[in-house]
């Protein structure tokens, strides 16, 4: 094992080496906010270059019709180039932020019975690492954009999401799962797995629960209250 040498490195071997990249952040934490900086600049670069090649009449028209519920003038109100990008970006920046607190909370709790004791902070460094395959799922989603030639639905053009395979419309009850259930999971386990198995003493099978289980639940329970409700 070779630590990353610097911020850079850092970000290449997390693709490359993870556990040369957590050896590094575990001794410069502060290395994480490059990382956070390219997962939101990911999404705002996504976002940026599906509206200015969306045709905007079309979306507006699609829209109007799945959100029929909607009164007049507030989908006039909104439904603006301008409103819909601000709402789209605000929405990513927020979710991603969120669930890099939530899933560094959830190793500092779930790792309190390891030896060696990690941060909170530390974890949300790693967490900073761990979702660094988004900008993959970004990457994907702007070549996708700039030369796919069918419109598509702003909630079906992230392929960081299973609706973006899916394609399912707003209207459809399972399209709030699809379009925030992230198609990548299983990426994101693998390196939280590499992260807690670098910084704690636990055993392969306790690593798997704990990098798991998060995923999991919100894949099992979510799809449950869909279903129930």
């Amino acid at each position: 094992m070779s630590p990353s040498k610097n911020p850079l490195v850092a970000i290449v071997d997390i693709f490359c080496s993870p556990i040369d990249c957590f050896a590094a952040v575990h001794e410069r934490p502060k290395w994480s906010w490059l990382a956070y900086l390219l997962i939101m600049f990911g999404s705002v670069i996504m976002w940026g270059a599906y509206f200015n090649n969306v045709d905007l009449p079309w979306l507006q028209q699609a829209l109007t019709a799945q959100l029929s519920n909607v009164d007049h003038e507030v989908q006039q109100a909104w439904l603006t180039k301008e409103v819909l990008l601000a709402g789209e970006v605000f929405s990513d920046l927020v979710g991603r932020t969120a669930v890099l607190f939530i899933l560094a909370l959830w190793l500092n709790l779930a790792t309190k019975g390891s030896q060696y004791t990690i941060s909170f902070g530390k974890w949300l460094a790693a967490s900073c690492f761990i979702m660094m395959p988004s900008v993959i799922g970004d990457l994907a989603s702007y070549i996708n954009i700039m030369f796919n030639p069918a419109n598509i639905l702003p909630n079906a053009a992230d392929l960081n999401s299973f609706n973006g395979l899916l394609k399912l419309p707003l209207n459809n009850p399972w399209s709030p799962f699809m379009t925030t259930m992230p198609l990548l999971a299983p990426w994101y386990i693998a390196l939280t797995y590499a992260a807690v198995g670098a910084w704690t003493d636990f055993d392969r099978a306790k690593a798997i629960i704990v990098a798991a289980l998060p995923w999991l639940l919100v894949i099992v329970v979510w799809p449950l209250m869909i279903a129930l409700a």
